[in-house]
């Protein structure tokens, strides 16, 4: 599968209340499990990837059609390069276009697809430190960063959803990880813009 590294246009950061969970703390076996949510590919970005299939089917055509004629083949092996590489980029367009999730969140933790340059792809939300939103040159990010120092950098533009809606998500399902079952969160709310990072917005 072809992984992009997406090039996200501006946008306004994300306004959220902060939740840290404390990283020792357990799942939460009193909070009702909810539906995992998929959030699908921008379609920019499905756009870049069929763009890239295209260019690489050209390219093994004209190789197809070298070879073709230096083995006295003619036509036929660029034709039928041709033929079935067409039939592969339009269901793999399809399948970009409609089908194609970016971003997986369950109540065990989140996944990340087709996006290269992100840094963890996957992750428990037992392993997650925070969650803080980040605008570098005004390009949002939703960075998730764990307990071990590792992180995901999210670019939202390469999500098919409002930016708000995916950090409201991740917002929920990490709080409600690090709830114990007595309902009380073992992470602390602030909007104090202390706690994070120049450039960073805690949710």
């Amino acid at each position: 599968m072809t992984r992009v590294d997406p090039c996200p246009g501006a946008g306004q950061g994300l306004r959220l209340p902060v939740f840290a969970p404390d990283p020792g703390s357990g799942l939460n076996l009193g909070v009702t499990a909810a539906p995992a949510t998929s959030y699908r590919l921008a379609p920019a970005l499905a756009a870049q990837i069929v763009g890239r299939s295209v260019v690489a089917l050209a390219v093994l055509v004209a190789v197809a059609t070298v070879v073709g004629l230096l083995l006295g083949a003619g036509w036929v092996l660029a034709g039928a390069v041709a033929a079935v590489g067409a039939v592969l980029v339009v269901a793999a367009a399809g399948w970009l276009f409609r089908g194609a999730r970016a971003l997986r969140l369950t109540d065990e933790g989140y996944a990340v697809r087709l996006l290269g340059g992100v840094g963890v792809t996957s992750a428990r939300w037992d392993e997650v430190a925070e969650a803080v939103a980040s605008s570098p040159q005004g390009r949002p990010y939703l960075v998730v960063r764990l307990s071990d120092g590792r992180s995901t950098r999210l670019p939202m533009a390469a999500l098919a959803a409002d930016r708000e809606v995916v950090a409201l998500d991740v917002q929920r399902r990490l709080r409600d990880a690090h709830t114990d079952p007595d309902g009380e969160a073992a992470g602390h709310a602030t909007d104090d813009p202390a706690d994070s990072a120049p450039g960073e917005q805690s949710l």
